[in-house]
């Protein structure tokens, strides 16, 4: 479903609303279970939070635990079994409150004796459901959502034609991640519509960065194809004091410069389907699996784009078939990894003749071990 930038400005002042952030020294913070040892809880001025596993990782950046040890006594501990030749994931047993105990220790390890200075500032940010979303330093630099979507609305109301819509829209009040679609920039291909967007980023919290990334839509499956060539993303880190006048001009700048080149995209995205599959389609996403490191394993984004190719691009015998089994499959994963498995299709289409036949020759001699471990089977 697609959405105007005024539905997308009323969603996020609707669920803005719903939160509050706290700036508070660090001394004015406590770490705890709830009262049924389930949840870890940081409570302020007497109330708890349940933090999000993204406020928890800034949490033991600042109190010195690594990520792989939170994610590891927060996550239950697996054992991989097979069962006719296809892997599957077997719980050996679930973590409980001894383990969260533990875990809050090492936190509060991370910052006794003041190996955090006990008087820094954090802003907290929580929202009325009881959610601790993020803890910031006073470094980091806000660039508010509804800011960033009005002057994206001002600015291409400036450059005139049909208005642009969000599809794809993935935001909320902290987090923007959708693909802004332009309906002037459509034309016609062999199995449809296909026009040119952008990708447009920001979060409040520290998950993201301010950013905008040419892309392709193709309309029968509405799935985008990210920057179709090297340096055309542009964004900006949240640090130090951010000139807002300066960044509306790099907006603009990046808009405007942009806009006209979009017809090379689509361009690139449909010359692919004269570049003809030698490899077995399987061989060949297992081998773009290799080189883009997708997740593997009977769950893994590998088996999600050679599924995506059966069902729905096995038609297609051809770098362009490729393509669209892979951003089909970043529909249906997060946010932060369908703008990398998109920005794998842009990369992919910028294959010369010579390049995609070097990858089928590699994809082709690939061993077979390595490509039953890739999508999590084994030899029959």
């Amino acid at each position: 479903m697609a959405i105007s930038f005024d539905q997308a400005i009323d969603t996020v002042l609707d669920q803005r609303r719903q939160r509050q952030d706290l700036v508070i020294p660090l001394k004015a913070f406590s770490l705890g279970l709830d009262a049924t040892g389930e949840k870890i809880t940081g409570t302020i001025d007497g109330v708890d939070y349940v933090p999000t596993m993204h406020c928890l990782k800034q949490m033991a950046t600042w109190m010195g635990v690594s990520h792989a040890v939170l994610n590891q006594y927060l996550r239950p501990v697996v054992d991989v079994r097979f069962k006719k030749g296809v892997a599957s994931d077997v719980v050996r047993f679930e973590r409980d409150q001894t383990d969260r105990e533990l875990l809050v220790a090492l936190f509060k390890n991370g910052i006794r004796d003041g190996r955090v200075d006990p008087e820094k500032q954090f802003k907290f940010r929580t929202y009325n459901d009881g959610t601790l979303r993020a803890m910031l330093s006073d470094r980091y630099a806000i660039i508010d959502n509804v800011w960033y979507l009005e002057y994206l609305k001002g600015t291409f109301e400036k450059l005139g034609g049909d208005s642009p819509e969000f599809v794809h829209w993935r935001g909320d009040a902290d987090t923007i991640y959708a693909n802004l679609r332009l309906p002037s920039t459509t034309q016609v291909g062999n199995d449809g519509e296909y026009g040119g967007m952008f990708n447009i980023g920001n979060c409040e919290i520290g998950k993201h960065r301010i950013s905008i990334t040419p892309s392709v839509w193709r309309q029968i499956c509405t799935n985008g194809m990210m920057g179709w060539s090297r340096g055309q993303t542009w964004s900006k880190v949240h640090r130090g004091d951010i000139d807002l006048h300066g960044l509306a001009l790099d907006i603009s700048a990046k808009i405007t410069d942009t806009v006209p080149m979009l017809a090379q995209g689509i361009a690139a995205l449909l010359a692919t389907e004269a570049m003809e599959l030698t490899a077995r389609p399987s061989e060949m996403i297992a081998q773009i699996a290799d080189d883009h490191k997708l997740s593997t394993g009977p769950k893994g984004q590998a088996v999600a784009v050679l599924e995506e190719y059966a069902n729905h691009e096995s038609s297609f015998r051809n770098l362009f078939g490729v393509i669209n089994a892979i951003t089909r499959a970043a529909q249906k994963v997060s946010p932060v990894e369908q703008m990398r498995l998109e920005a794998i299709g842009g990369e992919l289409s910028q294959l010369n003749g010579d390049g995609w036949k070097r990858i089928n020759s590699i994809a082709a001699n690939m061993k077979e071990e390595k490509r039953n471990k890739i999508f999590g089977r084994v030899a029959a």
